[in-house]
């Protein structure tokens, strides 16, 4: 567990700048600085570059995690394995965006009632896709290397700065709305350049393939795998994202702004899950190759403990803050906050599953996966197609919320069913015992009518509040010892 909880406290810490940096954009700068309908435009491209980017890569990402230990090899630069994961996203591109364009009028169509805006910026979806989905194909390759660093860095930090300044220069007058999207693109392309010379810096930039390692029955796996893989990963971002891209087109662009700030927000409780996922996979599906099935039983119940008191001290934050988020936000923006609330809760139910689609997809049974989705995908586009009408965004939310509980149930007794094991440990009763406590607490502090010094204040004395509880119970072996850790090092740092 040592290298997991290393990069993922690291993940964690730049996954938290870039949450700083995201709650500037996307709480402070979007909202001042652009009307509802333009907001709501960047999410929906971005929303369909990500079904462009799930079709286009044909299933290599989890292709790469799942058999990258039969390649792993430094000495033969991995048997050109990047050479691989590089051609076939290409070719699912050229495929895809083919079609995309070719059907350009249909699609449009769509939208042309409630979002007349995309019409104009349709055509940016393609640079946006192509610079995206090879970013996470490097992504991926670099997490197989156990190195998850420098591109959390780039995906959760660099991006945001760059955001930043275009957006000071679109308040400032230096450039147009027009440019400003042509530069909000040019943005994700920089990230590639970045992630491609630092693959080159470590010496892992080799395509030299070689076909002789290659043999017929390895990579008859890798397409069976990828295939599945390829389905798979429609499936989730459809899952993910058919709230937003039915809210553009039942409701409109300006809910669908409103709804994706209160969507980034609730987002939040999600970051420690990404930290540990991205170092965890790799390591699981080594375990997994070598029957290792006790180290991947540790890493489940453990990071299951973990994420469910990480989740519960940043959903009782996020819900002690909304009256500030309230404050902060234009009028225009409000209604929000029974979305966090409720995405909020869902979020934290599927962080404290656990790191159950993981094990699937690296084990014989990763058909699985895709099965469930599909059931959960018609779920929800019913729910979504009947609740929107009737409640806007509230009904979006109540729609996404039942597919991620339910898919994420699912899949902790799929896990129990077919390895005897489950993330539940005893101490999660008394972890969520003190999150209710917590969040008892919080809303009973009273208010400061400076929204800004209220979010530190309180968030510090709620932090205080639950880690101090929490450290006190022993609940969590990994925490109790990094705070040790920590406490030491500042102690060597200190003269006396």
């Amino acid at each position: 567990m040592g290298i997991i909880v290393r990069q993922s406290v690291i993940n964690t810490i730049i996954s938290y700048i870039g949450i700083a940096l995201g709650f500037v954009i996307t709480i402070w700068l979007y909202p001042h600085f652009f009307t509802t309908q333009q907001y709501g435009l960047t999410r929906v491209l971005l929303s369909l570059s990500m079904v462009v980017i799930q079709v286009s890569n044909l299933g290599i990402n989890s292709t790469i995690i799942r058999y990258f230990p039969f390649f792993r090899d430094r000495e033969k630069n991995h048997h050109g394995f990047l050479t691989i994961v590089l051609l076939i996203p290409l070719v699912g591109f050229i495929i895809f965006g083919s079609l995309l364009y070719i059907f350009k009028n249909p699609i449009l169509q769509i939208y042309s009632d409630k979002s007349e805006l995309l019409l104009d910026f349709y055509m940016y979806l393609f640079p946006l896709s192509f610079f995206i989905l090879f970013f996470k194909t490097i992504e991926s390759y670099t997490y197989a290397l156990y190195n998850t660093v420098a591109s959390s860095f780039l995906h959760d930090i660099f991006i945001r700065i760059l955001t930043i300044a275009i957006l000071f220069g679109y308040f400032w007058g230096w450039i147009n709305f027009n440019q400003f999207i042509q530069l909000f693109v040019l943005n994700y392309g920089i990230n590639l350049l970045l992630i491609f010379l630092y693959l080159g810096s470590i010496s892992d930039l080799k395509f030299d393939l070689d076909l002789d390692f290659l043999n017929g029955e390895l990579l008859k796996k890798m397409l069976n795998y990828g295939a599945f893989s390829f389905f798979g990963n429609i499936a989730t971002v459809i899952l993910g994202n058919v709230d937003i891209l039915m809210l553009g087109a039942m409701a409109g662009l300006g809910d669908t702004g409103i709804y994706a700030i209160a969507f980034y927000v609730a987002s939040v409780i999600k970051v420690p899950r990404q930290s540990i996922h991205k170092i965890s996979a790799p390591i699981i599906a080594d375990s997994m190759k070598n029957n290792n099935l006790s180290l991947v039983e540790d890493i489940y119940k453990r990071s299951s403990l973990n994420l469910i008191i990480a989740g519960g001290l940043l959903f009782c934050g996020i819900i002690a803050n909304l009256h500030n988020l309230n404050k902060i936000l234009p009028a225009s923006y409000a209604g929000g906050s029974l979305v966090i609330i409720i995405i909020g809760f869902a979020n934290y139910f599927e962080i404290s599953s656990g790191l159950n689609g993981i094990i699937i997809l690296n084990s014989k049974y990763y058909r699985f996966d895709l099965y469930s989705m599909v059931s959960l995908i018609a779920l929800t586009i019913l729910l979504n197609y009947l609740l929107i009408p009737a409640y806007g965004i509230l009904g979006a939310a109540i729609g996404t919320a039942t597919a991620i509980i339910a898919f994420n149930a699912t899949k902790v007794f799929y896990v129990w069913e077919r390895f005897s094991m489950h993330p539940l440990d005893i101490r999660m009763l008394p972890t969520l015992l003190v999150v209710a406590g917590t969040l008892f607490v919080s809303l009973e502090i009273g208010h400061i009518t400076n929204a800004y010094v209220d979010i530190l204040l309180r968030s510090v004395s709620i932090t205080i509040f639950y880690i101090g509880i929490i450290w006190m119970l022993n609940l969590s072996e990994d925490l109790n010892n990094l705070i040790r850790s920590s406490f030491n090092q500042i102690q060597n740092l200190l003269p006396f």
